[in-house]
């Protein structure tokens, strides 16, 4: 009987707690698709708070460590001993590796959800993108498989570990929290929300940003009140204490912090679009709830995010043709329907129960 190990605990910077809830959806879809006489385990940090799975072939266990030990511990290939033959999965690169032999049953799987500690460090900070850029560098080299949610991705990979490096391509899914919850209106209007926005997790700087979107607003007071979804995207400076909305915008903008998940559901499923000038991405899971919910994307053209979106989207090169085309779909009501439905048409393409049946076949393969 073969079992699937997938580990709980992600690697942590500020994608930490969407990747932990991602990881439980990934679990269940697991053992939902799992072959005859095959089964889950998920494995938690001490402490952690139960995922509630409740499928019988899931099986959760929990590891003698907290969650804050893992980054130190498992950067020593000794700790990976316990996981001896075993099949496991990592939803991030957080994961424990050691060199084992060809005949010792083992198979791993790692999957690589974003480059941002290539393309834009800065943004990470620099010690958590050089431990970043290590647990890569550690399961390249000892990992079985390497996985990576889009092909733009995995083409960084190949740049910075040569052109060799067999990676595939696995597409991730929205979780739960990030679809629309029961009691969204609800939810919207204890966040003091429009009953009408575009949304933007931008953040000020060079590379979140915000600008683009204050620039736009600026030079067309026709377009509707942008709602700033805060701590989905990584702030560029660590130090900022909050983002200061310029004096004639105030009432055009309003900065949210959702308090818990669910709030980010349901400001995603309100919006009629999601503003993304950024020059990075994350997982993308911002992306994958937005689509899920018919809500079409304007964004800088970033490789994973064009991907992700395809025709769902609007992809611009600079402020000025980001700022146009914001208001021409805004002007052209038709362009934004249209738009809305090839999202919900492109959401179709994600789920997790396709995931999982890419997971158990990459293991069969191996």
């Amino acid at each position: 009987m073969a079992t699937l190990t997938l580990i709980a605990e992600p690697f942590p910077d500020w994608e930490a707690p969407v990747h932990a809830v991602a990881a439980r959806d990934l679990a269940r879809a697991i053992a939902d698709t799992a072959p005859r006489s095959c089964s889950a385990r998920f494995l938690l940090a001490k402490g952690s708070a139960d995922p509630e799975l409740t499928s019988p072939l899931i099986r959760t266990e929990y590891l003698p460590f907290r969650a804050n030990m893992l980054p130190l511990m498992w950067q020593n290939g000794t700790t990976a001993r316990p996981l001896d033959g075993e099949f496991v999965h990592a939803l991030t690169p957080l994961v424990p590796l050691r060199s084992r032999g060809e005949d010792d049953g083992s198979q791993t799987s790692v999957t690589i959800t974003h480059s941002i500690a290539w393309d834009a460090p800065a943004i990470l900070g620099s010690s958590q993108a050089r431990l970043y850029r290590a647990y890569v560098r550690r399961a390249v080299r000892l990992a079985d498989v390497i996985l990576t949610p889009t092909h733009a991705t995995a083409r960084v990979l190949q740049e910075h570990y040569g052109v060799d490096l067999p990676v595939q391509v696995i597409q991730l899914a929205p979780p739960v929290e990030y679809l629309r919850p029961d009691d969204a209106v609800e939810r919207r209007s204890a966040l003091g929300l429009p009953d009408h926005y575009a949304l933007t997790t931008a953040s000020p700087g060079a590379h979140g940003r915000l600008d683009w979107v204050f620039d736009a607003l600026r030079a067309d007071p026709a377009l509707p009140g942008v709602v700033v979804l805060a701590g989905v995207d990584p702030a560029e400076d660590a130090g900022d204490a909050g983002i200061v909305i310029p004096a004639e915008l105030q009432h055009r903008v309003l900065v949210v912090t959702p308090r818990d998940l669910h709030d980010v559901g349901a400001i995603l499923s309100g919006a009629s679009l999601l503003l993304q000038p950024q020059d990075f991405v994350g997982a993308g899971y911002t992306l994958l709830g937005a689509l899920s919910g018919a809500v079409p994307v304007l964004h800088s053209g970033h490789p994973a995010v064009d991907e992700i979106v395809l025709d769902a989207g609007l992809g611009t090169t600079n402020a000025g043709e980001f700022a146009a085309e914001f208001s021409r779909l805004y002007r052209d009501p038709n362009s934004l329907t249209r738009l809305a439905v090839l999202a919900r048409d492109r959401s179709r393409g994600f789920s997790w129960h396709g995931a999982a049946w890419q997971l158990w076949e990459t293991h069969a393969n191996l």
